[in-house]
């Protein structure tokens, strides 16, 4: 609801059912100010044009074009967004701080050449490939979501999908990304590769130590893991995955500029 409508609301108190309902539409839609007909509203809020009509009148309006007007007006103001009381220092989690840093660290590994290179990638190659799995595939489905808001045509497979899915498929791809925090899943380094066979450009995220999937790819991203062993600790609660997220923003960011 746009809170610069809100006002009309509390101005209902007469309105009936049908009425309240336009109404609420309206507060609830504010891009259809303007933009709508009275006939439409009325089909749309299933009520008929003359139960507007009234609407418009209980409110203090000749008819529905100074009504427009009026909620044009409202909606030229500024939002107001209640302020927060600024929350002290101290309620901030004990280990806020540390992630600051791991971010920090991860991003003195992010250089500028690879995020150009990335850059590159994005704006001169229009089809995507990407893998992921476990945890790495939500990131991966995460990154295709935003590659196809893009317009770009990205295609996501894990380990539930056959590897003949992917070996029919190689060819109509230019980029193969991979996600894996390890590095070292023995599915992810079989797609790799193949995509490095058929003349794919390969984009690899990983934890930031020596790793098998790195020397395949073409542009590697480290990430800090405080995690001491990836196997162990694999479902434990680090920085690695909103770091994840974070950088994926950044580079898409910094790609679209």
């Amino acid at each position: 609801m746009d809170n610069r409508l809100v006002g009309l609301l509390e101005r209902g108190d007469s309105l009936t059912r049908a009425e309240y309902r336009v109404l609420s539409h309206l507060t609830n839609h504010p891009l259809l100010v303007g933009n709508i007909t009275v006939r439409e509203l009325a089909h749309a809020t299933f009520v008929s044009s003359a139960t507007i009509m009234r609407l418009c009148q209980k409110l203090g309006f000749s008819g529905f074009s100074e009504f427009i007007w009026h909620c044009k007006q409202l909606l030229s103001s500024t939002p107001h967004i209640a302020n927060q009381p600024a929350q002290p220092a101290a309620t901030l989690p004990i280990l806020f701080d540390q992630f600051v840093e791991n971010y920090r660290q991860t991003f003195r590994w992010v250089t500028p050449e690879l995020m150009a290179q990335f850059a590159t990638l994005l704006r001169e190659k229009e089809s995507f490939f990407l893998y992921g799995a476990g945890f790495s595939y939500l990131f991966a489905e995460y990154l295709t979501k935003k590659l196809q808001v893009l317009g770009k045509t990205a295609f996501i497979s894990g380990p539930g999908d056959s590897r003949g899915i992917f070996l029919s498929n190689a060819s109509k791809y230019e980029v193969f990304i991979a996600i894996s925090r390890s590095g070292e899943t023995e599915q992810v380094l079989d797609k790799a590769r193949i995509a490095q066979n058929v003349g794919m450009s390969i984009v690899a995220f990983t934890r930031a130590s020596p790793n098998s999937l790195s020397e395949l790819a073409d542009v590697h991203f480290s990430l800090y893991d405080e995690a001491i062993h990836y196997a162990a600790e694999a479902a434990g609660i680090t920085s690695f995955e909103s770091n994840l997220v974070m950088l994926i923003d950044l580079l898409l960011l910094q790609a679209t500029a």
